[in-house]
């Protein structure tokens, strides 16, 4: 019995450590809570150490939630560590307040610990962080999804690796062969009191709901929600390799998004497309639910010109006709900074601050031919001689007088029209003549300076984007 428990964790083990990527020489970073879960998976890791060639260190959080307590399993997982020859990094957390409610407490305390474990994992530069999550975790975070409304991709749970650095090599081992393993060893861990609240919906769901589902309507259900998440994993891992190249199609630089062609996505994809690029700009997808992702959808798909939605962490998600973008609470209370440039004759001038680039060159006009479009003005070198070209930002009250035009436009209808989101125009370059607007790049061109037949020379400017 004490072999057989023995060799079906430690093969258990070794085998997802392999399927997840670690090799000879790897790195791992195992966070060590002092619980019976860490504790098996840092034992066996110890005992493949050597066959492994893994270096192999640990991370403890203190909460301090649970006083006394907390600081048990502090000097538990210390002694423990100097006892292994394993390097420990412990910290102690601050700012979590245990009398707030049971839920926002466990959450904020498994951010905090996921933060403190990447941290310190880029701080020595481990290759992995080995967490001790196992089968019955992953039945009843399969349920707890699907209680909560959860797809596919929330019914895919947990992986055995990812994202980014994280492995969990016991997804394959229950509860029960975890703690066979440690009773035939002998090896002691300490118990969280917190694990048995019932103000914890998941404990509730281990202690109470999956237990009377086995036993009234469904034996064997944690088996088939392992099962079920596993398939939800390759189901959306083959979603996602498809939103993936989908997503790289709708890229238009400036991290924008052309949707235009959205509604033609098949209609599984468009939300796996939406959850990538959600969770590249604001780095993860914590607090994001299928609500969310919906609202996102439906504003793509059915957003007037310019509507926007607001998203947990200060992020609001804006469609200004076929473009989409994300942008932060930080960005939209920054204002485009003013500008006036000087746009060099001969040579090129860069604005920075609102990543534009003017080319100029000075030719002959039997050189010059008409450009093909309004990215590209041409310019009586002669006309302008005395003022010289200059751009700056936009202001309210522009105007401008469009070659073939009667009269003026306001600059402002010229951005609708031609459809600018709203958020580039504050830092929109005009290209002005004296008092005048000469050039909108890419939008107008006015008849100011304009080459005729009687032009000499001519001063030819291509104005272009460049990456911020």
């Amino acid at each position: 019995m004490i072999r057989d428990a023995h060799k079906t964790v430690v093969g258990a083990i070794e085998a997802a450590l392999w399927r997840t990527g670690v090799r000879t020489g790897s790195s791992l970073l195992i966070g060590l809570s002092g619980g019976a879960d860490s504790v098996a998976l840092t034992y066996v890791l110890v005992e493949l150490r050597e066959r492994m060639g893994l270096e192999i260190s640990a991370a403890h959080l203190n909460h301090r939630i649970r006083g006394a307590e907390s600081d048990r399993d502090e000097d538990f997982v210390r002694r423990m560590c100097a006892r292994l020859g394993i390097e420990l990094i412990v910290e102690r957390a601050d700012g979590l307040d245990a009398s707030t409610s049971s839920a926002n407490l466990e959450e904020r305390a498994r951010d905090a610990r996921r933060e403190f474990l990447l941290r310190v994992t880029d701080r020595i530069q481990a290759d992995f962080v080995a967490l001790g999550h196992h089968r019955d975790d992953q039945a009843e975070t399969v349920l707890m999804r699907l209680m909560r409304g959860a797809g596919a991709a929330g019914m895919a749970a947990m992986a055995e690796r990812g994202p980014g650095r994280l492995i969990r090599p016991m997804l394959s081992l229950s509860r029960a062969e975890i703690r066979d393993y440690l009773g035939a060893r002998g090896i002691s861990f300490v118990e969280d009191s917190s694990n048995s609240s019932r103000d914890i919906l998941r404990n509730r769901i281990r202690a109470e709901l999956i237990p009377m589902l086995e036993r009234d309507y469904a034996p064997g259900l944690g088996e088939r929600l392992v099962e079920l998440a596993g398939e939800m994993r390759s189901l959306d891992d083959l979603v996602t390799a498809i939103a993936a190249r989908e997503l790289d199609a709708m890229r238009v630089g400036g991290g924008a998004l052309d949707v235009s062609g959205f509604g033609a996505i098949n209609r599984a994809v468009q939300p796996a497309a939406i959850r990538l690029y959600l969770a590249e700009w604001m780095g993860s997808l914590r607090r994001i639910s299928r609500a969310h992702i919906e609202a996102v959808r439906a504003l793509i798909l059915e957003g007037g010109p310019s509507n926007s939605i607001d998203l947990p962490g200060g992020w609001r998600a804006a469609r200004e006709y076929n473009l989409f973008r994300l942008v932060n609470a930080h960005e939209r209370k920054a204002r485009a900074p003013a500008f006036s440039a000087a746009i060099a004759a001969d040579g090129i001038t860069i604005i920075e601050a609102v990543g534009f680039k003017f080319e100029a060159s000075t030719i002959a006009a039997a050189d010059a031919s008409m450009p093909d479009g309004l990215s590209v003005a041409m310019f009586d070198a002669d006309k302008i001689a005395d003022t010289g070209l200059v751009a700056r930002n936009f202001m309210n009250g522009d105007r401008i007088h469009p070659m073939g035009m009667r009269g003026t436009r306001k600059v402002q209808d010229v951005f609708v029209d031609r459809k600018l989101p709203r958020a580039r125009r504050e830092g929109f370059p005009v290209v002005t003549v004296g008092d005048a607007i000469a050039w909108i790049p890419g939008l107008a061109r006015a008849d100011c300076a304009l080459v005729t037949k009687a032009t000499e020379t001519v001063l030819r400017v291509e104005a272009s984007e460049i990456a911020a």
